[in-house]
């Protein structure tokens, strides 16, 4: 059985994908797939602002990830939630692939206009129930 997750964009290993459905075996939360969003699905939970995908021990590294992501935006006042996510260090080294268990976790508060913060200095991450 899978679950499905989808999202305005998701960071996907080194991409930014605009409404995707990434799809997680409901066993062990191993990445089966990722496909474009084309009609509802059943069992496909909505997570608001910007999901991305990562390993297990990216937990250990919350904080600091929140702390670069903070001083990437704040240092690049052009640079959207979902680039920075992507460049961040702790994203790279914490990034999840197919068939690799995963934690997903979300950018919540995104002005979709910009695609920056909606609150410029506030970022919080939520960690999705998988």
């Amino acid at each position: 059985m899978k679950k499905g997750y989808f999202s305005h964009q998701i960071c996907y290993k080194s991409l930014l994908l605009n409404k995707h459905i990434l799809y997680l075996s409901s066993d062990d939360n191993t990445i089966l797939s990722i496909l474009p969003f084309q009609q509802e699905v059943s069992l496909t939970t909505f997570c608001e602002g910007v999901l991305f995908v990562v390993i297990p021990e990216f937990e250990e590294k919350e904080q600091i990830f929140i702390d670069i992501l903070k001083k990437q935006l704040d240092t690049n006042l052009k640079l959207t939630v979902g680039n920075a996510i992507l460049n961040n260090p702790i994203y790279i080294d914490y990034t999840a692939s197919e068939g690799k268990k995963c934690l997903l976790y979300s950018v919540t508060s995104v002005n979709w206009s910009t695609e920056r913060p909606s609150q410029p200095g506030n970022i919080e991450i939520i960690k999705i129930k998988v």
